[in-house]
């Protein structure tokens, strides 16, 4: 009998242990379900704070930038001895990216134009008197002209002919070769019938009107050749094939 009254109180014993750990669980539970939202309001309340710090930085930043040049105007120190420069060169870049654009802005009209029509091109380019623009423009030209069926007539070679005639005297040789190259295309194209006695100024066709200006003008524009002709490298070798062929018009 004793044996089992103990051995009822010992299994009443380890029942009673059992219930235990189930209430501390529920304690620590609770604990750290509080440890979270604590963790979630401090996290929240730190996010706040950063943006009001943010804030309240930037506020800081534009007041003492607005200082800084408050003060720096009516600085007479050394760094404001030379702040003219820096204004000059800032009026540099101004008139720099004026020049650009509005040298992009031809170049695009002429590219519309070349789509359209080449002839439309040579007078847009004799029209605006831009030697840039007539610089960027004359290889597209030149290539046209080597071609077997070029776009660009001898009229308009003819027209073409005075304001690149301008660019002759241009003391960057890159410029120059630019030229030599178109005049060289012209004269080859239509040598065949540069080389040849046309007829009359007065009883000759339109094509044969454009031979005679553009033999003509070829004399003419060959006056600045000689002195090409002496120039070392590509210019020099371009110029002297060049007279090599107007020296034999008549």
């Amino acid at each position: 009998m004793a044996s089992g009254s103990h051995y009822g109180q010992g299994r009443e014993f380890r029942q009673l242990n059992q219930g235990k750990p189930h209430g501390f669980l529920h304690h620590v539970s609770n604990h750290s379900a509080a440890d979270k939202n604590m963790k979630e309001i401090s996290s929240e309340s730190l996010c706040t704070h950063q943006s009001q710090t943010s804030v309240c930085v930037q506020q800081e930043e534009v007041v003492v930038a607005s200082q800084c040049v408050e003060a720096g105007s009516k600085m007479a120190g050394p760094g404001n001895k030379y702040s003219d420069y820096f204004t000059e060169l800032s009026k540099d870049h101004d008139a720099m990216t004026r020049v650009l654009f509005g040298r992009n802005l031809r170049l695009n009209v002429a590219l519309t134009l070349w789509r359209r029509n080449a002839s439309e091109l040579v007078a847009y380019l004799i029209r605006i008197e831009d030697t840039g623009v007539l610089l960027d423009c004359l290889p597209v030209i030149t290539k046209s002209l080597q071609d077997e069926t070029p776009c660009i007539s001898l009229g308009c070679c003819v027209d073409l002919l005075p304001q690149v005639k301008s660019i002759l005297t241009s003391e960057y040789e890159e410029h120059l070769i630019v030229v030599l190259h178109w005049v060289q295309s012209v004269v080859k194209k239509w040598w065949p019938e540069l080389s040849t006695n046309g007829k009359s100024l007065l009883d000759s066709c339109s094509e044969d009107r454009n031979l005679q200006v553009m033999k003509q003008q070829l004399k003419e524009f060959w006056v600045e050749g000689p002195q090409l002709s002496l120039v070392p490298g590509t210019t020099g070798e371009m110029a002297k094939a060049i007279e090599s062929y107007l020296s034999q018009l008549h």
